[in-house]
């Protein structure tokens, strides 16, 4: 055992100025600690209050043995492990880690042990952090299905690679490292890699850069790579990971084939409805026309009622199937994209009486009390068209579904942010959230008894809806069955102003 004499005075200046704590144990007290080490335990109290604990008091549970097992050897003078690690516990109650390096020593005479402690806690961790970091990057390259390889940035060398590599191209491991990517021919193109670490040399990553490789039987393959420099043991080394999209490409190909093909058919449906609607509306204007003039007498009197009746239905046959035919028309035009609008700023008062005129009789024919509020100072940029069309549309949904004794309003309100509100409300039937969806749809028709009893084509809502969003307007629908239906459409506050603005 190494005899070292330490007298007790005129050394505690020097001791207190060392970095690492000093500590001197006789039986189970510290007989001296230096001012470093009594920091270290973070001791609110006095030196002397501190001297009186036990040794235990400081040391972790776990390491007591290691401890005291080291004590009684140097005490004995036997050989113990002068350096080793252990947990100190603090006053707080918060554990670190310290290096220990311990020596017997004579204090005032006496055998004691002298221990030098330096606290490691934040090198441990950052070891352990380095470790699991290490660890989670090996299973990350060892099990991903992306190509992966580290190579030397200077030599291009190629260090390591992961499994998915060797599968792709078809090597072993012994043909690869050492050896660079030009020599095992992987690159489609040959000078990719050249250009590629050029530029990655000014950056410090690249990501999500095309390339062509040419893997296991000389298959050509697209792969996005994705580059890293990297520091391994002070050489400047490239983490180069590639990922195959082949198949990506080629379902993406097919998508975009599938929907140009939906597109052209779709576009050729829309034409074809188109033309067909105009050749179909010329005869049935004939068809109208001499049905009138049948049902008013216009040339002399038929002679039998029953014929007047006839033309009659005839009549109103073919209104209901121009409307249909006129309905499918302007659909027709919004899908093929050949739906204009003529913007003008517009009073829509106009507009709106004339529909509220226009359906009056009908509203009187189904005893329901119509009704409308406009606001007579607005004016708004539309199509004056388009306006009426949408107003029409939306009453005569809603007298059609409303029954006997019910009410239909029309509303022309401001909103708070300065825009406009159109809107119909009824007391009808209702409906549901998912028949509102159905409702919306083109030639979509709510399955209900009172809509039934009522022809139609399913366009007024999907009609009202595109012409509403042709005029830089939103359509939404509140509805409950057996409450009633509200269809708004509002009108953003560009495109509204009032009729004092226009100097009116």
């Amino acid at each position: 055992m190494a005899k070292i004499r330490v007298e007790n005075t005129g050394t505690t200046a020097l001791l207190n100025a060392l970095a690492e704590g000093v500590m001197v144990r006789a039986g189970d007290r510290f007989i001296f600690v230096n001012q470093t080490a009594l920091d270290m335990f973070a001791y609110p109290g006095t030196m002397e209050e501190f001297l009186d604990e036990p040794v235990s008091r400081w040391v972790h549970v776990d390491d007591q043995a290691l401890v005291q097992e080291n004590y009684d050897k140097r005490i004995r003078g036997e050989d113990a492990e002068q350096n080793y690690e252990l947990r100190l516990l603090r006053a707080d109650g918060e554990t670190r880690w310290v290096s220990c390096r311990a020596n017997a020593i004579e204090w005032d005479g006496e055998p004691a042990v002298v221990a030098c402690v330096y606290d490691i806690t934040e090198q441990l961790e950052e070891k352990r952090a380095f470790e699991r970091a290490e660890n989670i990057f090996r299973n990350i390259f060892r099990l991903t299905p992306e190509v992966m390889l580290i190579s030397g940035l200077t030599d291009g060398k190629i260090i390591d690679v992961n499994p998915a590599f060797l599968n792709m191209f078809g090597r072993r491991r012994d043909e690869v490292i050492g050896h660079t990517t030009q020599e095992l021919d992987i690159w489609a193109d040959p000078t990719f890699l050249g250009r590629f670490v050029e530029e990655l040399k000014m950056t410090a990553s690249m990501t999500d850069v095309p390339t062509t490789v040419k893997t296991r039987g000389n298959l050509i393959r697209h792969f996005r790579i994705f580059a890293q420099k990297i520091d391994l043991q002070g050489e400047p080394m490239l983490l180069l990971i590639g990922r195959d999209i082949t198949e990506d490409l080629v379902q993406a190909q097919e998508l975009q084939r599938s929907k140009d093909t939906a597109e052209l058919a779709n576009r050729a449906k829309s034409e074809f409805l188109a033309n067909m609607s105009h050749e179909l509306r010329t005869p049935l204007n004939a068809i109208l026309g001499f049905a009138e003039i049948l049902r008013d007498e216009m040339v002399g009197p038929i002679g039998n009622p029953r014929y007047k009746e006839y033309a009659q239905d005839i009549h109103e046959s073919g209104t209901h199937l121009l409307s249909i035919i006129n309905d499918i028309l302007d659909l027709s035009k919004v899908e093929a994209g050949r739906l204009e609008a003529y913007l003008t700023w517009i009073n829509p008062l106009e507009s709106l009486e004339m529909c509220m005129t226009l359906v009056q009789q009908r509203a009187f024919e189904a005893s329901l009390s119509l009704e409308h509020q406009f606001d007579r100072t607005v004016l708004i940029e539309a199509d004056e068209r388009l306006v009426k069309q949408i107003a029409l549309n939306l009453l005569s949904n809603a007298i059609k579904f409303t029954e006997p004794g019910g009410k239909v309003t029309m509303k022309l309100e401001k909103t708070g942010n300065g825009g406009l509100c159109l809107s119909v409300t009824d007391t009808g039937i209702g409906m549901t959230a998912e028949e509102i969806k159905i409702a919306k749809r083109p030639f979509g028709q709510v399955d209900s008894s009172l809509s039934r009893r009522h022809e139609g084509s399913g366009l007024g809502l999907p009609l009202v809806s595109a012409f509403s969003e042709k005029l830089n307007a939103t359509m939404t629908i509140d509805s409950r069955p057996g409450v009633g239906t509200r269809v708004s459409i509002m009108f953003p506050p560009f495109k509204v102003k009032t009729r004092e603005d226009d100097g009116e």
